[in-house]
């Protein structure tokens, strides 16, 4: 079901715009700013949490000036054999997500 910010059990920030849930399975993902267009694909509790570690390590590459943030998501596409339009971490399950965390890893060693 699609969730606007005031409804019950909307699950992100109030000015984050609408979200698609699934109540049953608790899964949710956020909607591009004024659209319904969904980020990524649904996430239960255990993938959201995986997607939250993959861009905490993915934002270490840009965040620390190493390489813009555009350069940080063309290396996650050729790191990961992912076409440009593809690397998104709102796609990502869990085993793509530990993937990337490790391939960031070796990158900074």
């Amino acid at each position: 079901m699609l969730l606007a910010p005031a409804d019950p059990g909307y699950p992100y920030p109030a000015d984050w715009g609408p979200a698609w849930k699934c109540t049953p399975c608790d899964a949710y993902i956020r909607c591009y700013a004024g659209t319904t267009r969904p980020l990524g694909s649904l996430a239960d509790a255990h993938t959201r949490e995986w997607r939250r570690r993959a861009h905490a390590a993915l934002d270490g590459l840009w965040q620390g000036g190493g390489m813009s943030r555009s350069a940080a998501y063309l290396w996650m596409a050729e790191a990961m054999g992912l076409a440009e339009h593809e690397a998104h971490i709102g796609r990502m399950g869990p085993d793509d997500c530990g993937r990337l965390i490790e391939l960031i890893s070796r990158r900074q060693h």
